[in-house]
């Protein structure tokens, strides 16, 4: 911390700069991968780092150093890019005012991954593989397990100064099954940064994870082939959640909405009134934070409320630019990277409908449950691979499907929302936009009467 404010007194005293801010990390990291009984990496590594962002004569400077003997040398050189950016720029860059900020973000984690021995974290995997190579038609098992723990500080010239006691952890589980000359893969992830090794032995322990992925792919096992067509479909939280983070909440990135449909549609009506959906804090959220990496504190927003295109998601610079109040959403993947926008926890939020209200008078239609791997663009058209999947026959679950996908453009698909129920789900991973950000998308079961066709 002293050689932190050390350079950033130096960088005050003998730089013109708007705003100078210094990230620094000091993180353990273990990453464990077993593929069919041989640990396939086995690493504990160090990242400790500082990420320097300079603003001068309007233009972004940014440079990244492990070594903290040559601060004062690596903001010059974030200052120098800056003011060489500037000659080119049209546009001056200005950032939203904010609160600065001192404070200490503790941990709500009980049990922290790095106070728990490696031989537990080991034994954990073997046991998961073992149970899910116990179903005879299990033919190969991958889980890729990582957490991560240590201290995160922001320094910045406006006073803001902010340490965290940050952690997190993750585990990935991929498998694949033959039966009847038929083969399947499901997948499955679970991780978090409020909970610790207690979500491992508490809240989603190996049973409850082999159970849930056996079920996947024996339901692909022995589904048919679904109609292609536009039916009713009832989409479950962890389908709904990839439609909201996927082919919404891009849009929703105040960078990217700029470029998207989203821009001439704020503070229109765009879903019907008992839709909302929210990028917010979330019991078990793997984007929740205290503030993001400028310091602003992280706000609740709601994308869409009752049916209205209300609020995008901001950085300090987008802030300025929409005249709009910042709301923590600059996130940066690690101290090589600037802070750009990105979402955290993106949901709809329940309605008043029970599962079976959502399913009754459906005479023929599909239940989508799980998805395999999505993509959208920015006019909000997604295809999602789907990897659990039911026909719904007279109002009733009936035969599992496989082989099947859904697509759409999600802004006509949410016109066609005709019931929101009354649960939440949430599922935990990981978006690229250049660089990783941890994130949840989740949501309640909800019905389309049309919008979406399966294949």
């Amino acid at each position: 911390m002293e050689a932190l404010e050390r350079a950033l007194k130096w960088a005050e005293d003998n730089l013109k700069a708007e705003y100078i801010e210094l990230r620094y990390e000091d993180l353990k990291k273990t990453t464990l991968g077993l593929k069919d009984g041989v640990f396939t990496s086995f690493t504990g590594k160090l990242h400790k780092g500082v990420a320097i962002r300079v603003l001068a004569d309007g233009a972004w400077g940014f440079s990244s150093t492990s070594d903290l003997s040559n601060l004062e040398k690596k903001i010059e050189e974030a200052y120098k890019l800056a003011k060489a950016a500037a000659q080119t720029k049209r546009e001056k860059i200005e950032l939203a005012e904010i609160k600065p900020v001192e404070d200490f973000v503790k941990s709500k984690m009980r049990v922290k991954p790095r106070e728990v021995d490696i031989e537990e974290k080991v034994s954990h995997l073997r046991e998961l593989e073992k149970l899910l190579k116990e179903d005879s038609a299990v033919k190969s098992v991958q889980i890729r397990y990582e957490d991560g723990g240590g201290r995160k500080l922001l320094l910045t010239n406006e006073g803001t100064k902010i340490e965290w006691d940050y952690n997190y952890l993750y585990q990935g589980t991929y498998v694949t099954g033959k039966a009847d000359g038929k083969l399947a893969m499901a997948r499955d992830s679970i991780g978090a940064v409020d909970y610790g090794w207690e979500l491992m032995t508490e809240r989603e322990p190996n049973e409850k994870v082999a159970e849930r992925l056996l079920r996947k792919m024996h339901s692909q096992l022995k589904g048919v082939a679904p109609k292609r067509g536009e039916w009713p479909i009832v989409a479950g939280p962890i389908v709904v959640g990839i439609i909201a983070h996927e082919a919404l909440g891009h849009l929703a990135e105040a960078d990217l909405t700029i470029n998207s449909p989203f821009k001439d549609l704020i503070g229109k009506q765009i879903a019907p009134e008992y839709v909302t959906m929210s990028e917010r804090h979330v019991e078990g959220g793997f984007g929740n934070d205290k503030y993001d990496d400028e310091g602003v504190p992280v706000k609740d927003i709601h994308i869409i409320e009752n049916g209205i295109l209300k609020e995008i998601m901001l950085n300090r610079e987008y802030a300025a630019k929409w005249g709009m109040e910042p709301n923590g959403h600059a996130r940066a993947e690690s101290y090589r990277y600037p802070p750009i926008i990105r979402m955290r926890n993106t949901i709809f939020e329940p309605g008043d409908h029970s599962f079976e209200e959502l399913i009754e008078g459906i005479k023929f239609g599909y239940y989508v449950v799980d998805f395999r791997g999505g993509q959208a663009q920015l006019n909000s058209a997604f295809q999602v691979g789907i990897q659990e999947g039911y026909v719904i026959r007279n109002g009733e679950i009936a035969e599992p499907i496989r082989d099947t996908s859904i697509t759409g453009v999600a802004i006509e698909a949410l016109k066609k929302i005709s019931a929101v129920g009354n649960d939440f789900g949430l599922e935990v991973g990981f978006c690229g936009k250049g660089q990783t950000a941890f994130v949840s998308s989740g949501g309640p079961h909800m019905r389309f009467d049309g919008g979406i066709l399966i294949g």
